[in-house]
């Protein structure tokens, strides 16, 4: 194997001068490019933690704003329970006052009925009293016209 050293030389000194033309006229805007690029990505980093940390500041906020709204909701449930026993204690109460208002109220009904009901019958006792003293005044009595008067007021009050 042969090897061409003017190649090798040429390689060399062509090498070098492209190395000194980029080190002159490019490197420096190549390591600000560079250093620019690193800083976008470094600075997107930055950007991507601090929105992970809201993330998970703003999951924690909700997760307790879930919890509050849990505790909110059981008080308000709670609350709504109590309320019904409640309203359904003075609805009971007031049936119950109700009840005994109405048997009052028929007490009262009924010993009015029956002080009218004592009434008619001492007017129509007063009322057979009289006509059975005006038919003994008016007529002259014996032992067997007195019987049977007696039994002719009885039989009529069986009928009324």
């Amino acid at each position: 194997m042969h090897i061409d050293w003017g190649q090798i030389l040429t390689h060399v000194i062509g090498f070098i001068i492209a190395v000194w033309l980029v080190k002159r006229f490019a490197w420096e805007k190549m390591l600000k490019f560079i250093e620019h690029r690193r800083e976008t990505i470094s600075a997107s980093f930055s950007e991507i933690e601090m929105g992970k940390k809201e993330i998970v500041a703003q999951k924690e906020h909700y997760e307790k704003e879930l919890e509050n709204i849990e505790v909110a909701r059981r008080s308000r449930i709670q609350d709504g329970a109590r309320e019904g026993e409640r309203l359904a204690g003075e609805i009971r109460e007031e049936a119950r006052q109700a009840a005994v208002d109405m048997r009052q109220k028929a007490k009262q009904d009924i010993s009015l009925e029956i002080d009218k009901a004592n009434v008619i019958l001492k007017d129509r006792v007063i009322d057979a009293v009289l006509l059975t003293t005006e038919k003994i005044l008016a007529e002259k009595l014996d032992r067997e016209r007195h019987a049977r008067l007696i039994d002719d007021f009885l039989s009529r009050m069986k009928v009324e």
